[in-house]
């Protein structure tokens, strides 16, 4: 891959760094490497965006959603390879002159009622009441969908954790991406989920929506050779050197990791700290092989 590609990065952010034993091994980390910051922490930099052929795919597709008014773009891939990233690259890179943006994240079990409920909040919509029926939110809703489209914005709505919607709020989706005028859509839905929820989709009783997702798109896991360039390049950013990891590592890291950056990430945290515990400045095979996942 050459060194023109835009970035992105492939990690999806979890909590975990804020432990005091994580605080102290990056600190030991970054005295022993003379990083400047740890190449592999559990955050979000734009810093160590870092973007393959697939995310840069599903990247132009959500946003040709966004562009050319489809109402519903679907993108889903393997935990840990990014999706929720790409989430808020897409956010924060819309003009917001334009667009009126908002992530909703779901959860095990949310209902139709809940779904609207968070968009309506995110709408910025007060005083909802707290038994207020499905009609009246879908109201309040496509009332400030309205509104938005008189001022000269359009809504976007991000979903992400798509997966653990059921029928009953995929079909909220559904009724939302039907609002439009003769020559356009008034919203555009962005859904990220995990891979198996396209078994859900294939399901009959879930035709309606699944046909209305016009775009698709997939992330995958790094390729090996995918894998070393992104453990080179966030050494690199972080004010190291590109040769902390042996050349032999390289294969074995792909193979505990089977390229899902947030296992890559995990792994190497873990080298990089006993590679200092031992006063070593390269990560070799062997070491490598008593941090496995």
């Amino acid at each position: 891959m050459s060194e023109s590609f835009n970035i992105v990065d492939l990690v999806d952010h979890h909590a975990s760094s804020g432990s005091p034993q994580f605080e102290e091994r990056t600190t030991y980390v970054l005295k022993h490497f003379r990083f400047e910051e740890h190449p592999f922490g559990d955050n979000v930099n734009p810093k160590f965006f870092f973007r393959t052929e697939a995310h840069e795919d599903a990247y132009i597709k959500m946003k040709r959603c966004i562009e050319e008014h489809v109402a519903v773009g679907l993108t889903t891939a393997l935990s840990g390879t990014g999706k929720t990233l790409l989430t808020q690259i897409l956010i924060s890179e819309l003009d917001p002159d334009r667009y009126e943006t908002i992530l909703v994240l779901a959860y095990p079990g949310m209902t139709r009622t809940g779904l609207l409920r968070e968009v309506a909040q995110e709408l910025g919509v007060s005083e909802i009441p707290m038994r207020a029926p499905v009609h009246q939110l879908m109201s309040v809703v496509q009332e400030r969908i309205l509104a938005l489209y008189a001022s000269g914005k359009r809504l976007v709505i991000v979903v992400d954790e798509c997966h653990f919607l059921g029928i009953d709020a995929l079909q909220v989706i559904r009724t939302l991406s039907n609002m439009e005028l003769p020559e356009r859509k008034l919203v555009t839905l962005l859904l990220f989920g995990e891979e198996f929820f396209l078994q859900k989709l294939a399901k009959p009783e879930y035709a309606s929506i699944a046909n209305r997702m016009f775009i698709r798109a997939r992330l995958r896991p790094l390729t090996q050779e995918e894998t070393e360039q992104y453990v080179k390049f966030r050494c690199l950013v972080s004010g190291g050197r590109p040769n902390v990891f042996s050349p032999e590592v390289y294969p074995l890291i792909y193979e505990l990791s089977g390229g899902i950056p947030r296992d890559i990430n995990r792994l190497c945290h873990t080298a990089l700290f006993e590679a200092a515990r031992r006063g070593k400045m390269i990560v070799d095979g062997a070491l490598l092989e008593t941090t496995r996942i």
